[in-house]
């Protein structure tokens, strides 16, 4: 399994702690136009769970987050084939890319996988699957992965 929807709660928890402690996630989402670790909290906070995300879909322009939830959904339609956590995450959230209302490129994509790929790797940590983890990387690489190894 790529994606431990109950792990991500805890992660999201202990994510909240640290960058914010003591703000309930309404005063979070009320930063995210003036507080970046708050705008990218708050894309993964969307990720917890298919209530949480349609209830923030239904209600994105009153909190002013749909360029966040569009950021959310383009990425996980971006090369979902090289990362199945997404697939998951799509069939969990029951999402669509007819969902998308200002597709969304380049950099805040790369943000989003970031903090995907930063949750799963440690996920992999900490129920260690580390190993796994890394002979994945490795076999993705193909042909490059000859220059590391000798």
């Amino acid at each position: 399994m790529e994606f431990d929807q109950k792990f991500f709660v805890g992660y999201l928890q202990e994510l909240q702690n640290h960058l914010f402690p003591d703000q309930l996630i309404e005063d979070i989402i009320a930063m995210v136009d003036n507080h970046h670790q708050a705008r990218r909290f708050v894309a993964m906070y969307l990720l917890q769970d298919r209530e949480t995300f349609h209830h923030y879909f239904e209600r994105r322009k009153e909190f002013g987050i749909g360029g966040i939830v569009d950021t959310v959904i383009s990425a996980l339609f971006h090369d979902t084939n090289k990362k199945p956590a997404k697939q998951e995450l799509i069939d969990l959230l029951s999402i669509s890319e007819e969902m998308i209302n200002n597709r969304v490129e380049g950099h805040a994509i790369k943000e989003f996988n970031k903090d995907l790929n930063s949750f799963l790797f440690q996920w992999h940590k900490r129920t260690g699957r580390i190993e796994e983890m890394v002979d994945k990387l490795i076999q993705s690489m193909g042909d490059q992965n000859e220059i590391f190894i000798k």
